[in-house]
């Protein structure tokens, strides 16, 4: 056999004598010894340390400080460390439209990874209690939101129909307790329709199953095994359909982009990125064919450039008008991020086109099992706020308010009751305010 074909030892495989290293590096090499062909001890021989190349705690550590491996649902790997944050969904686009990590001037901008720092965007964004909406200042629109149609439904605790009382007690209220079980308190009578109903258990029957079995998946599987068949069942309810027969859908917009760019909050000093972000899902009104044409013929009567379009998209929801939004993550990112650049894009959408910013915009964020509220409105700046180059306008979000949770019946349940009555909003409020403020506007006189 020749020799070329030997496996390297001792000094040619990157191993010294641990005498011979000792005595060029005057440090003990024990951990991580091995031995050689003639029984010597042996250690790996180190790389220089630089500056940007941290000294390693073991010869076997890589020289590069290495990150814990991503966990779903935002559980550490082990005790004490945090769990790697995966990359944005899309990327993040400067105020040019460039891809790029740096600016023109080629010095570095940070990414937003706190809700916080998107105070320091334009439009500026914060956030705020629930119990905010109670004050004055509140416009009127988004007080009637929360008081008509949003407190009673989260605070309701009676949301699993009584006519599946004894299923569900057979199922649920075992002496092995693997499930919650559900209170006494918790039914009521007349909640759906006979087949919405069952439509419904059978729905939170399989997404209670599935997030036991999903809940160490990653993000797309998550979605698409616990969150899909909640927003899918719910635009198959009768209650999804007003008595003008005017229904809404659930959009997997999860590919789709905000355009043109020029939509997206941009970063008024140096140390942010302007931001591109999209959301998992929203609810829209389904319009008539005839409704579609008349908006998609329009040429030339959108402000903004760029194509037939009453949101801030392009793509094929561009003419789908949409009421809520909802963003998932299964890690330790905050949803809300993406949630508010996407709503930020909305608001400016109407600004530019004119339409009203007094509705405002429902979302949804997904951590996990946990689903929790927050109303979106915009306000109007004093001429004083107004920065130079800056939006004559700030997005107030208040929340969060827990609305449900994936662990267990009871929870889901609780979820489904809360997103009716988001669309009822939809259908009730929503929809008369759209065709009267943008779908007029286009339709030929």
């Amino acid at each position: 056999m020749s020799t070329s074909n030997k496996r390297p030892r001792g000094r040619d495989a990157g191993y010294l004598p641990l005498d011979q290293v000792n005595e060029e590096e005057g440090e003990d090499a024990s951990p991580g010894q091995t031995m050689d062909t003639r029984g010597r001890t042996l250690a790996i021989r180190r790389p220089p340390t630089t500056s940007n190349c941290p000294t390693a705690t073991s010869p076997f550590d890589a020289p590069f400080p290495q990150l814990p491996p991503t966990t779903p649902l935002g559980k550490p790997s082990s005790p004490g460390k945090s769990p790697r944050k995966s990359p944005s969904k899309s990327p993040v686009k400067s105020r040019t439209g460039s891809l790029s990590n740096t600016d023109s001037a080629g010095s570095s901008s940070k990414e937003i990874i706190k809700k916080e720092q998107l105070a320091q965007m334009s439009p500026s964004v914060r956030f705020g209690d629930i119990e905010l909406v109670k004050d004055k200042s509140v416009p009127k629109t988004v007080f009637d939101f929360w008081a008509k149609y949003m407190m009673l439904a989260i605070d309701e605790d009676k949301v699993v129909p009584k006519e599946l009382k004894a299923q569900l007690e057979d199922k649920y209220n075992t002496p092995m307790k693997t499930q919650r079980p559900i209170k006494e308190w918790s039914y009521a009578a007349g909640l759906y329709t006979a087949t919405d109903m069952w439509r419904v258990q059978d729905t939170v029957e399989g997404v209670v199953k599935a997030a036991h079995a999903q809940r160490n998946s990653h993000e797309p599987q998550w979605v698409s095994k616990i969150v899909t068949p909640i927003m899918s069942r719910l635009q198959t309810l009768s209650t999804s359909v007003s008595a003008k027969g005017r229904a809404i859908e659930d959009l997997n917009i999860s590919s789709v982009q905000i355009a043109p760019s020029e939509l997206c909050p941009i970063s008024l000093v140096d140390d942010f990125k302007d931001m591109n972000k999209k959301v998992d899902y929203a609810l829209a009104l389904v319009l008539t064919d005839e409704e579609e044409r008349i908006l998609t013929s329009a040429v030339g009567k959108y402000r903004v450039p760029g194509g037939t379009s009453i949101n801030q998209t392009r793509d094929w929801t561009s003419v789908k008008p949409m009421f809520e939004s909802t963003e998932v993550k299964v890690d330790a990112r905050d949803p809300l991020i993406q949630i508010a650049v996407w709503i930020c894009a909305e608001f400016e959408k109407r600004r530019l086109e004119g339409y009203t910013l007094d509705l405002p915009i429902p979302a949804i964020a997904i951590e996990g099992d946990r689903w929790k509220f927050w109303i979106a409105y915009s306000v109007k700046l004093a001429k004083k706020d107004h920065q130079p180059g800056g939006k004559p306008y700030r997005v107030q979000f208040l929340g969060p308010v827990a609305i449900g949770s994936t662990e267990n019946a009871m929870g889901v349940f609780k979820i489904f009751h809360v997103l009716k009555a988001i669309v009822s909003w939809g259908l009730e409020v929503y929809e008369p305010q759209f065709m009267k403020h943008v779908f007029a506007r286009y339709k030929k006189k």
